[in-house]
């Protein structure tokens, strides 16, 4: 989709609540901050159809949480959520209405989880894909066209529900990172985060001031599968890409040590990733 102009509306300050409207689309989008529930309360269409997604945290080298969901009655299903106990880890919910009826959002939350499952990009919550309801030709065009528009907006929000990691390069060039029993490549993303690819070598030997997240998400790698010990006991094997919100937390993990990523991180010429991208 080209690029679209959003029009975002803060109604109340400082609580993260936010209203986004597209040029040229009957929807609306309520970004609602689990914490303040109560600003939806009073806003107009709080209790329209909807198709919603519910985030949780950012963990390091952990794929972000999401729920997706329909409803016919967007601000009652975020309360029930918000008590349910098999939801605790949601903190964000994004809900789209406007020109929506039940069939077409049980549509909308049909394709949702098809395309999220097919990414891969979010650890999804939810446990099946649900059935697609029966549409007329016309009300499916229409709908579809929605779906995009929503992919489109969750992207621009820092969403990328929708969006691969190859989607999502900001180039194609590759990134080395060699050390004593390290040897990985990365690709930086858009939104600054970096893919470590799998195949890649991490030291398995850790300094002492390897400490804190780093040494958490590493052990969490190993109880996971993520990261295998190699037969020469030196190195870890990525088994997979792996996303990390930035280069130092990849550098540090991959290193086994406190180590400055945007330095550490090298393309085939030996120019940094600050040389690159910074400077």
């Amino acid at each position: 989709m080209k690029n679209q102009v959003l029009h975002t509306i803060l109604p109340t300050e400082n609580t993260g609540f936010k209203i986004v409207e597209m040029a040229n689309w009957p929807a609306k989008v309520f970004i609602v901050p689990r914490a303040n529930l109560k600003d939806l309360k009073d806003r107009e269409g709080a209790n329209s159809p909807a198709l919603y997604f519910l985030f949780g945290d950012i963990e390091e080298g952990s794929a972000q949480k999401l729920y997706i969901g329909e409803t016919e009655n967007l601000l009652s299903r975020l309360l029930t959520h918000d008590h349910d106990e098999k939801k605790i880890f949601w903190n964000t919910a994004v809900g789209f209405i406007g020109s929506l009826d039940k069939a077409k959002v049980k549509y909308l939350e049909s394709v949702a989880n098809e395309e999220a499952i097919k990414i891969a990009r979010f650890d999804l919550e939810n446990r099946t894909v649900p059935r697609r309801p029966h549409l007329s030709e016309f009300d499916e065009i229409t709908t579809k066209d929605y779906f995009d528009k929503a992919r489109y907006v969750l992207s621009v929000l820092g969403y990328p529900v929708f969006e691969s990691v190859t989607d999502s390069l900001s180039d194609r060039k590759i990134y080395f990172l060699k050390s004593d029993g390290a040897d990985a490549r990365a690709q930086l993303l858009t939104d600054g985060s970096i893919n470590v690819l799998s195949g890649s070598l991490a030291r398995v030997r850790e300094t002492e001031a390897f400490f804190g997240w780093s040494k958490a998400a590493r052990e969490k790698f190993i109880k996971d599968g993520t990261l295998v010990k190699e037969a020469d006991g030196i190195s870890y094997k990525f088994t997979k890409d792996i996303v990390f919100k930035s280069p130092t937390a990849a550098a540090a993990t991959v290193s086994g040590r406190p180590i400055n990523g945007w330095t550490a991180w090298k393309d085939e010429k030996g120019n940094t990733l600050d040389e690159n991208i910074r400077k």
